[in-house]
């Protein structure tokens, strides 16, 4: 540990892990007591030990912030790219433990305020940038969040009560968690928002903000322009952004390798003002000026009432007319997009990032499925497969469908199941003596 040393009796010292070790004894002690274990930290992390009689009495992790917080990010003033420019000025108590042999009343409270205090220049000289300001959560079920009323912590409002689950999908928990927040510095929120952060706090921004378009300006704007003659589903008093524009997002997010519909929104809320502009946005922010990125809820529900057919018919042949030859390795696969009428959409993708080079939308139902929509998408005369190998799950496993790759010019590679007795013979009976059948 940092600073190691005999503590004076009844003062609290406080010291940093430094080792590996010490990061041991530190999540040791929270899988031993702490409520929620030792978890994951993620990001740039810190770890304090704070020590009273020469023992530890509180441990304190802190680690990178949440990625999105509507409540926060409001009283912060960020949109989506600021947010992804800056979002490490921020930083997240993750966990906090005063041990069971050393509690004693108001020392948690003095605990964290010690933390507090040392945590800027801690981090500072961990990470090599200065934070602006510290969130934390508490589950009302649990505790009423008295440590951080008793340290001028602000609660700042609710969290929708989902957890994360790998990098990108939030399940519900049916527990919102109390938000908190604490400015490491008097102007927090104005630096946060200012043109220019301090010289000790830059080395926290991110200045591509992340993934951006992978698009030029000009290929936006010819983008946009095919999606004018898709009939607005809207009622007029909805259409505060360009249909145009809109079905342009959700277009680019799915270039970008969008899974579904909050993993797209996340991808294009990173555009800048001139990618912006291209796509046709038009609402500015009073303050910023800057153009406004439609909300997660208006492309979603927008996706919900589209015609897919005439979405999907506009976007395929923009894809064909921009792509040439196909790339040689393609995967034909269902996405689903909104919880509506679209159902899924069933893609032709590349292999490599996912990204589509052609569309169709099925409803699920037996006359209008994967299958025979995605035979349907191949059968599309802009589609073309010359020199591509084109790769299905086995359910695409029907003679029609690889008769049509093969008469346009391509390969296939698909699996076939033991459910279909016949057709997995046949196959094992061509295969044998070939290393195709291990």
């Amino acid at each position: 540990m940092d600073g190691e040393g005999t503590a004076s009796p009844g003062v609290l010292e406080i010291q940093t892990a430094s080792t590996s070790a010490d990061w041991e004894i530190a999540h040791q002690m929270l899988d031993e007591e702490h409520f929620l274990g030792a978890g994951r930290e993620a990001g740039d992390r810190l770890c304090q030990f704070i020590i009273e009689d020469g023992r530890v009495a509180a441990v304190l992790i802190w680690c990178a912030a949440a990625w999105h917080i509507k409540d926060r990010d409001t009283i912060i003033g960020w949109d989506p790219v600021t947010r992804s420019q800056r979002l490490k000025l921020v930083v997240q108590l993750r966990r906090f433990l005063v041990p069971e042999q050393s509690r004693r009343p108001n020392l948690a409270s003095q605990c964290l305020g010690r933390g507090l205090r040392e945590l800027a220049a801690q981090w500072q000289s961990e990470h090599g940038y200065r934070p602006l300001l510290a969130e934390s959560f508490s589950d009302p079920e649990s505790h009423h969040g008295t440590v951080y009323k008793a340290t001028n912590w602000t609660c700042a409002g609710d969290t929708k009560g989902f957890s994360q689950d790998h990098t990108d999908y939030y399940l519900p928990n049916q527990r919102p968690k109390k938000l908190w927040l604490k400015p490491l510095d008097p102007q927090a929120y104005v630096l946060m928002c200012a043109p220019h952060v301090p010289e000790d706090c830059q080395a926290a921004l991110t200045l591509g903000g992340g993934a951006r378009s992978p698009l030029k300006t000009d290929q936006l704007k010819t983008l946009r322009h095919a999606f004018l003659e898709v009939p607005d589903p809207r009622r007029p008093q909805s259409r505060r952004h360009p249909l145009t524009a809109m079905l342009t997002l959700v277009a680019l997010g799915l270039l970008m390798g969008g899974r579904d519909m909050l993993n797209l929104w996340r991808k294009v809320a990173k555009l800048d003002d001139n990618q912006r502009a291209a796509i046709g946005l038009k609402v500015r922010h009073k303050q910023s000026g800057r153009l406004k990125m439609p909300g997660y809820d208006a492309l979603n529900d927008l996706m919900n009432a589209i015609d897919p057919h005439a979405y999907a018919a506009a976007l395929t042949a923009w894809l064909q007319a921009n792509s040439g030859i196909l790339p040689r390795s393609l995967a034909l696969d269902g996405k689903s997009i909104g919880d509506g009428k679209c159902g899924m959409i069933v893609t032709l993708c590349r292999h490599e990032d996912g990204r589509p080079v052609a569309m169709i939308p099925a409803t699920g139902k037996k006359e209008d499925c994967e299958v025979s929509e995605g035979r349907a998408l191949l059968a599309d005369p802009r589609v073309r497969l010359e020199n591509a190998l084109i790769t299905a799950d086995p359910l695409h496993n029907k003679e029609p469908t690889l008769r049509l790759i093969v008469e346009k010019g391509g390969d296939y590679l698909i699996g076939t199941k033991p459910n279909t007795s016949k057709r997995l013979d046949a196959v094992e009976a061509a295969l044998k003596g070939t290393p195709f059948l291990t």
